[in-house]
């Protein structure tokens, strides 16, 4: 592994069900399978202790960023906001950025796909010595087009047919069970190039150089990547199906390392 990554601390926030099994599944899970019996199985991971956010929030070299990808079903830009509020007032963050920056997610070699959105907030300690950058993947746009071939299931043709409780759950079912299966199928490529270019912009800027209201796509290739990886600290918060892309997509990220100039160019 590069060196650069060493200051890379990957948080994975599963969703609430039982077993090693919720990490890529979540939710769609608990939809699609019956568990009849008790799990008996036991997840254990191993690694470093990891000591929180905190700690590094007043990095002098550099900052502490924190990215969030979103699990299954559709997830619109602002998803985050409870989480982000939660977060900002356990670690006594109580200056916000007036604005958002979004930046829409697109591929270097195909600039037509739209890959998602990211939007990025900054957090201060009243006394400015602290500073979060968050950012909020949101890729949910990648496979909603091969879901609307579910949407004659929810048009009142169908819908008035069913209780109310079972339309909910099939609106539901609906949203978010097909999105593993998708996954596994062409548009992997897509969420995973969308991960790797919410990462090169987490890496990448700062700020002050963050562009706002843009179709734009991040060069793993630059200089800034490599020269912030030395001194910034990174998180991942990640649920369900986000999870699973978070580890493929660290994984992706790391096998084009050792060949940085060359294979970058596609990330």
């Amino acid at each position: 592994m590069n060196p650069h990554y060493k200051s890379i601390v990957l948080i994975i926030i599963a969703t609430g069900l039982t077993g090693c099994s919720s990490f890529g599944k979540g939710m769609a899970e608990a939809l699609i399978e019956k568990q009849q019996a008790a799990d008996t199985r036991i997840c254990e991971i191993w690694g470093k202790p990891f000591t929180g956010i905190a700690p590094f929030l007043n990095n002098k070299l550099g900052k502490m960023k924190v990215l969030m990808v979103h699990g299954v079903g559709i997830h619109p830009p602002g998803y985050s906001t409870q989480f982000l509020e939660k977060l900002a007032k356990e670690l006594d963050l109580s200056v916000m950025s007036k604005h958002y920056k979004n930046i829409t997610l697109t591929n270097r070699q195909d600039s037509s796909k739209n890959l998602g959105n990211l939007r990025i907030s900054r957090l201060l300690s009243k006394d400015r010595s602290k500073e979060l950058m968050f950012y909020e993947l949101s890729w949910s746009v990648i496979t909603a087009k091969e879901k609307e071939v579910l949407d004659y299931d929810n048009s009142g043709e169908y819908s008035f047919r069913r209780a109310e409780v079972n339309n909910l759950l099939k609106k539901f079912s609906n949203d978010t069970a097909p999105d593993p299966i998708i996954y596994l199928g062409e548009s992997r490529e897509d969420i995973l190039v969308s991960f790797a270019q919410a990462f090169c912009w987490m890496a990448k800027s700062n700020w002050q150089n963050l562009p706002d209201d843009v179709v734009q796509a991040c060069s793993l290739n630059d200089d800034a990547v490599a020269k912030n990886l030395l001194v910034d600290q990174y998180a991942v918060v990640s649920h369900s199906l986000g999870s699973r892309i978070t580890i493929d997509g660290m994984q992706r990220i790391a096998t084009l390392m050792k060949q940085r100039d060359a294979d970058f160019s596609g990330a």
